[in-house]
């Protein structure tokens, strides 16, 4: 089905007597290599969807005629005006943000693009005003499925992703994206509830015990430095970050390890440096403090004191990072912790713990490795501890002014 608004249109049957829509490149073109040969066309059934899956339709048309007048090159994809075009350009401008990015903040911005594009990619920016912003935002949080909670994370992200686009165009001198930035300027959107979990001493020591009770004491010697050194997860375990170049050191595949803690970290007086990898900014813990950390040292065959302190019990190599979390969700499931309390939540708690035993702003922010106290409050989730300190603080200046 070639109409002339909607050049490649198809469109198939669902079971429930709905339809879906493909658009379907020349099956000429398509036999001598171009690509895609097709593409879903995810639009809503309205008058307002039709139009946008009718101008999808004639922007990847025109893009495969144009490759097939240059002999099989596509060309460069310029912006057009629409957001899906903006969107290219964000990811493919060697100017742009997105190539400084660390690997893991490109990824998302690829998944919200994506989810940008199969949605409204064909609006053009001289025409969005502030109630399309909030529709977008509306529908990237709906549900996955009837009964689920709002994906109210997923829309932050989506949307957190169009004003980096937006910003990047207004770089690039288009006056509509300058326009649309002023709206974005003004506007504000539900965001996801402030996460209160967090994990404590008595649940970091039932993941300790479950953990060598499955003979995974990688897992209990990274929740104890996570926990005791308020480090993120990262800090500890490392990453797997894409190969550039002839880049040493442990590789698997086109990945390189880094990041994560090392045996020569530690000195022969027990003083672990790092420099935490988010900030930069280096930190100094004196581990000869901390009992716990110490005893899972000694469980350590001195043997394998080389090289990165947290390897995988399955692979033998560092773990990566979904393996790590489903492995110590596994533990803390065992160990009967709440669904709620994850991974993540060992830096909360052991800044809240810090909070709690009357720490002041200033040693918090060092021991965490923040660039200033506000970021370290953030963490601390507060406690009946704290609440009560103060209550004291309130009711001994009462009784010391009272006659």
């Amino acid at each position: 089905m070639v109409t002339t608004d909607a050049p490649g249109l198809k469109r198939k049957s669902n079971d429930d007597g709905t339809f879906r829509y493909y658009w379907q490149a020349r099956t000429d073109l398509v036999k001598k290599g171009y690509r895609p040969s097709s593409v879903r066309l995810h639009f809503a059934e309205t008058s307002e969807g039709a139009a946008q899956r009718a101008a999808r339709c004639r922007i990847l048309w025109a893009e495969m005629l144009a490759w097939a007048a240059n002999d099989g090159v596509l060309a460069a994809r310029g912006y057009d005006g629409t957001i899906g075009s903006l969107c290219n350009q964000f990811q493919t401008h060697d100017a742009s943000p997105y190539k400084r990015a660390k690997w893991n903040s490109q990824r998302l911005y690829d998944q919200c693009v994506k989810i940008i594009c199969n949605t409204v990619r064909a609006r053009a920016v001289r025409d969005l005003i502030g109630p399309d912003f909030t529709r977008w935002h509306t529908k990237w949080g709906d549900p996955k499925a009837e009964g689920k909670p709002r994906r109210l994370t997923r829309a932050k992200h989506c949307m957190d992703t169009v004003r980096r686009v937006v910003s990047f165009g207004v770089t690039l001198g288009y006056a509509d994206c300058a326009r649309a930035d002023v709206i974005l300027g003004k506007m504000r959107f539900q965001m996801p509830k402030i996460r209160t979990a967090k994990l404590t001493l008595e649940y970091v020591r039932k993941i300790r015990s479950v953990a060598h009770g499955q003979g995974l004491g990688s897992i209990a010697l990274a929740q104890t430095l996570q926990f005791e050194l308020a480090m993120r997860q990262k800090d500890v375990i490392g990453e797997w970050v894409l190969l550039e170049g002839d880049a040493g050191g442990i590789t698997h595949k086109n990945t390189r390890w880094t990041g994560g803690l090392v045996w020569s970290d530690i000195d022969v007086n027990m003083i672990l440096r790092k420099t935490h990898v988010k900030t930069g900014i280096p930190v100094e813990h004196d581990l000869s403090l901390y009992p716990d950390i110490l005893h899972e040292i000694d469980l350590v065959d001195p043997s394998r004191r080389v090289g990165p302190m947290i390897i995988s019990e399955a692979t033998g190599e560092p773990y990566k990072h979904r393996p790590f979390t489903q492995t110590w969700r596994r533990v803390a499931d065992a160990a009967e912790l709440p669904k709620g309390v994850w991974n993540m939540d060992s830096r909360a708690g052991a800044i809240s713990e810090a909070y709690d035993a009357g720490a002041d702003e200033t040693s918090v922010m060092k021991h965490a490795g923040h660039k200033n106290r506000q970021t370290s409050a953030k963490y601390n989730r507060g406690s009946l501890a704290q609440t009560s300190r103060v209550a004291q603080f309130r009711i001994a200046k009462r009784t010391k002014n009272e006659p």
